[in-house]
């Protein structure tokens, strides 16, 4: 079954989810590498760390049409938000949003 990794609020997150990716401190250094299947401690840990979020591995139960229809409504609201003339700075921060959207929605 294919997975697709969500990125949630540490407080939000449940112990049994498996970690997406690897949390890190500031410095790079890993504090929960990638595949790490959460217990209370863990969750406890990163908290008192300040570890606002974190990507956890979820199932992907979307078909691939239902993937396209999230991709566009992610594409079409970041386009509302930064509808009108603009700088080139809000161009680039808009690519950006869309990127990381359409990644998160992907």
């Amino acid at each position: 079954m294919a997975e697709r990794s969500i990125c949630m609020s540490t407080l939000a997150a449940t112990p049994g989810q498996r970690l997406a990716l690897p949390v890190r401190r500031a410095d790079g250094e890993v504090l929960l590498p990638a595949g790490t299947e959460l217990e209370v401690e863990h969750l406890r840990h990163l908290i008192q760390r300040g570890i606002d979020c974190i990507h956890v591995a979820q199932e992907e139960t979307r078909d691939a049409e239902q993937i396209e229809r999230d991709i566009a409504a992610a594409a079409a609201r970041v386009a509302h938000l930064f509808r009108g003339p603009g700088s080139a700075a809000r161009e680039e921060l808009a690519a950006s949003i869309a990127d990381y959207r359409r990644r998160a929605a992907s």
